[in-house]
């Protein structure tokens, strides 16, 4: 709500006390120094006061799309003294707060729901009397909450509705009240009551097997984890078991689809332990989303969200589950503590992705994956501005979002290879297991791992590498003149094999292509950009399908160069894909190129405006930045 006079503002926030004890008035000075903490993209003063664990009660109305309940948070004290609690939320209806005393009973608190600061939301803050370790908030999220997706039953292959979160970076306080930052990590249990019809799994423990008959639903997370792996989803789901502690939920049409690409999960799983300790968390399940889904998957522990545009068939999109996985270790055990800092959870990630890519199918693949992975980051480190050309990127005044680009990443990963090659796998491998074991259930920043490296790595191994190397890595704009660069012999052979294409000395029906990987594919395309016109898309087409292929890595690059070369074929698939499809590594580019051509846009924005309501607000936003629109999403003040 907007800024009131104190005086009326202490007058309808004044809660009568449930109990004999009065609750402490808000003080003007108390109300009014309410800013960012120590993370910047938090109102939470987690030194004072912190979460140690959330207790949801909620039930989920899907014809009001609105979860509406309350929440209990236990609180860790850090110092005694303090006399108040600054919780993060982000349009939501704080509808009462509470204490609760030791033998359960209530008393009322006083507290102020801010000024709204954009995409940072509104700080809720609740006056404590000396003693309370425990508050109960009554709530309900709107229908616009950023952080939820809901889905009316012609937007599903089920034909039911469904609903889903997506809390990262710093939206879990769209649907729950809390220190909405990665540095507060907490235990939590709950209790979702929703339609008989409908099922609810979690980011948790007790996910079940079949449906409740009467739509009830509990939960508990023993694990601390931070708010932006807090995940919920809603629909008509069945589960199948890949293996003992392993499975799969997506709607009926997509399940046994599902469970048959992702059999060799456990087999994943196990390499992952073999490299870096034991997987810490219990089972390890997939929830295959609506296409709507935003990103090409979310690690929230237990049960990671997967779209669907990775099931092609063979396979051969699985990097991306081996990507969720390796998050179990880095990312969810050991986090950045701020978005600053992402590199620790993605490139860790992205290298530890590799090399269970490799163990499963061997080195040539995973050259040809980090090839590709190369590509991609040189040409954005050459386009991107100078301030998020290096690991360790200042957001302060930024939103957190913008965060997630292929420098935390692919440099991320290079950073790690770079270890790797200076101090040797062996070294290097007992290294990380020893850091994961070091910070597990932590989170930490750059500075802190450079010194962790410093002592176990630059002085156990001294003459390798220097620490103003690494330092160069993590603080310096652009890739190191000693970056190590991969190679790749199957790109080079498709580099060979384009080039005679091109020049017209083998035709199409001679390329090799028919037992290329997606990768090659990948290669291949992508070296087409500005070198074939509308004649070449045909007779590539005529060769090889790419209009009909079912691999969306592949298509999504088909119909780039349809834009590029206005094939109407390619086109017509495009704007079936963009009405179906919401994953915005897909959307987002294609809208743009759309944007830049002067037919295009018109026909881009026509689309988009079918398309939209079957959006999740993230796709929404980065679709309507693309196409040159002005957004009706909350943008930071």
């Amino acid at each position: 709500m907007r800024f009131k006079p104190l005086t009326l503002l202490l007058a309808t926030t004044f809660l009568v006390a449930c109990g004999t004890q009065t609750p402490t008035a808000l003080t003007p000075t108390e109300t009014m120094k309410v800013s960012v903490g120590t993370d910047p993209h938090s109102f939470a003063e987690y030194e004072k006061v912190a979460i140690a664990h959330v207790d949801l009660h909620l039930d989920v109305d899907m014809g009001k799309r609105q979860l509406v309940g309350h929440v209990r948070l236990d609180l860790e004290r850090h110092d005694p003294e303090w006399k108040r609690l600054v919780l993060d939320t982000r349009d939501l209806d704080i509808q009462d707060v509470m204490g609760v005393r030791e033998d359960g009973t209530f008393i009322g608190l006083s507290w102020v729901l801010g000024q709204s600061r954009g995409h940072l939301g509104q700080p809720l803050t609740i006056i404590l009397p000396m003693g309370l370790d425990e508050v109960r908030i009554d709530y309900a999220s709107r229908p616009e909450a950023f952080g939820l997706q809901w889905l009316n039953e012609q937007q599903t292959s089920s034909g039911k509705p469904f609903m889903f979160s997506q809390s990262q970076p710093h939206y879990a306080r769209t649907w729950v009240p809390l220190q909405d930052t990665p540095a507060v990590r907490y235990t939590f249990s709950a209790t979702i009551q929703a339609p008989e019809e409908l099922m609810v799994v979690m980011g948790a423990g007790g996910n079940p097997e079949r449906l409740s008959p009467t739509g009830l639903y509990q939960f508990d997370m023993p694990q601390p984890i931070p708010s932006y792996l807090m995940a919920i989803a809603v629909g008509e789901l069945e589960f199948v078991a890949i293996g003992p502690r392993s499975g799969v939920y997506a709607e009926p049409d997509w399940i046994d689809r599902a469970a048959q690409e992702f059999d060799v999960l456990e087999e994943m799983m196990d390499i992952g332990e073999a490299l870096y300790g034991p997987y810490r968390w219990g089972r390890y399940d997939l929830l295959v989303l609506p296409p709507s889904f935003p990103f090409g998957g979310m690690e929230n522990p237990r049960l990671s969200f997967l779209t669907p545009t990775i099931i092609a068939g063979d396979g051969s999109l699985l990097a991306l589950v081996a990507h969720e996985l390796a998050h179990s270790w880095s990312g969810n055990l050991v986090t950045n503590a701020a978005w600053r800092d992402l590199w620790l959870n993605e490139g860790f990630t992205v290298y530890f992705e590799a090399r269970i890519m490799e163990a499963l199918y061997g080195e040539r693949v995973e050259n040809m994956l980090a090839k590709l992975d190369w590509d991609g980051l040189v040409e954005v480190v050459a386009s991107a501005d100078e301030q998020d050309r290096q690991l360790v990127r200042d957001l302060s005044d930024r939103d957190p979002e913008e965060a997630f680009m292929r420098v935390p990443y692919d440099m991320g990963r290079f950073f790690i290879d770079w270890l790797e090659d200076r101090f040797g796998r062996e070294a290097l491998d007992q290294f990380l297991r020893a850091y994961f074991d070091a910070f597990a259930f932590q989170s930490i920043d750059s500075e802190t791992f450079r010194e962790y490296a410093i002592e176990h790595l630059f002085e156990r191994y001294p003459n390798r590498a220097t620490v103003a190397q690494m330092d160069e890595w993590l603080y310096e704009p652009g890739m190191p003149d000693f970056a190590v660069a991969p190679n790749s012999s199957a790109f080079e052979e498709v580099d060979d094999i384009r080039e005679q294409w091109l020049g017209g000395e083998i035709a199409s029906d001679s390329v090799v292509a028919r037992d290329w990987s997606v990768y090659e594919w990948q290669h291949f395309l992508t070296g087409l950009m500005g070198q074939i016109d509308q004649a070449g898309m045909f007779t590539l087409d005529d060769a090889f399908g790419l209009t009909q292929t079912q691999n969306v890595e592949i298509l999504y690059l088909w119909l780039q160069l349809a834009v590029e070369t206005e094939y109407a074929p390619g086109l017509e698939r495009l704007e079936q894909f963009l009405l179906e499809v919401g994953r915005n590594k897909f959307t987002r580019p294609l809208y743009a190129a759309l944007a830049e051509t002067q037919w295009g846009r018109p026909w881009a924005i026509e689309i988009y405006q079918r398309a939209k309501s079957g959006y999740h607000p993230l796709t929404q936003q980065a679709s309507e930045r693309a196409l040159g629109l002005s957004s009706d999403i909350i943008e930071p003040q």
